[in-house]
């Protein structure tokens, strides 16, 4: 198991995240009310907020049934336009050349892991959820979230957002 933050056990780290969880699927749902700058920045603040309160998240062996809820995208997400595709090195640790990789694919993939956590979180399921989270983390959604942001840093400063 982690170390939880001073003051901040493993319940609370819950709680947490699910609010942090929470506010950025709703900031996925509603993006395409929001224009493009401010999009980006929006993201870049929210899966900062994301990845930091998920290395507050206990790991440990999942706790109650498996979270296996099929979940959606919505359905008007407006992407990034030109901003959208960027190239990155998969693993750093790695010579290999780069490889593209998509905003909207990796703040789309996040909003799925995060969602499937909630359905169980919200369901009372709290272990399930924390284990579905941080095993995600850890495995899926955090490399997304660590490759979306620093190009979101980049698109920020090429806007001078």
């Amino acid at each position: 198991m982690t170390a939880s933050a001073p003051g901040q056990g493993p319940d609370n780290a819950a709680a947490v995240f699910a609010e942090t969880a929470r506010r950025y699927c709703e900031f996925v749902e509603a993006a395409g009310r929001i224009e493009e700058r401010a999009r980006l920045q929006r993201a870049r603040l929210e899966l900062s907020e994301l990845v930091h309160a998920a290395c507050q998240l206990p790991s440990g062996d999942a706790d109650g049934p498996d979270v296996d809820q099929e979940v959606s995208t919505p359905t008007d997400w407006p992407g990034f336009g030109d901003l959208d595709v960027y190239h990155e090195v998969f693993d750093p640790y790695v010579d290999e050349p780069p490889v593209c990789g998509s905003l909207s694919d990796d703040l789309l993939d996040i909003y799925r892991d995060l969602k499937r956590g909630l359905v169980a979180y919200d369901a009372g399921q709290v272990g399930a959820a924390v284990w579905e989270w941080r095993f995600h983390f850890d495995h899926h959604w955090g490399d997304h979230a660590v490759d979306a942001l620093r190009a979101l840093q980049r698109a920020c400063m090429r806007l001078g957002a």
